[in-house]
């Protein structure tokens, strides 16, 4: 489909940055602008990546709560042996990905709560999250003040 999400934010960037930047003349709101390009920037790289991603994160996660069974309550172990056993999902399926996701990650914050979890599977899951947390396509772009606009306050 033409043009595609990722054609169309960066039309809008550049329509941002050569038609309404040089019009904001206020430094705030032009920190604010410029923050808000580079998200949108940001959002043009990672839109491709992110059905990956989930899907990825998702086995892995799937994985990673299979080791632990053998840790947790019959409750939570039910609550693994449901998702594993749910069916496939398509892998370009972005809303049932992450709604898959949301299953898997609500499981996996009730195992790492769960009292009885030895300190080693605690560090297990530790590094886990540390590890999808380098891998993540969307970063946050931080809004920062320019030094203009915090020279002025």
């Amino acid at each position: 489909m033409r043009p595609t999400a990722e054609e169309q934010l960066d039309g809008t960037c550049r329509i941002l940055e050569t038609v309404v930047a040089p019009c904001v003349a206020d430094p705030l709101a032009r920190t604010i602008l410029d923050n808000l390009i580079a998200n949108m920037r940001m959002l043009t790289v990672a839109l491709p990546k992110v059905a990956g991603f989930m899907r990825d994160d998702n086995a892995a996660t799937l994985d990673l709560l299979l080791a632990l069974r053998d840790a947790l309550p019959p409750e939570l172990v039910l609550r693994i042996d449901e998702a594993a056993a749910a069916s496939e999902i398509d892998g370009t399926d972005e809303a049932a990905l992450d709604e898959r996701n949301g299953v898997l990650r609500e499981v996996l914050a009730a195992a790492v709560c769960h009292p009885g979890l030895a300190p080693d599977r605690r560090t297990a899951i530790t590094r886990y999250m540390v590890e999808r947390a380098s891998r993540v396509p969307m970063r946050y772009v931080p809004t920062a003040l320019a030094p203009t606009a915090t020279a002025k306050r």
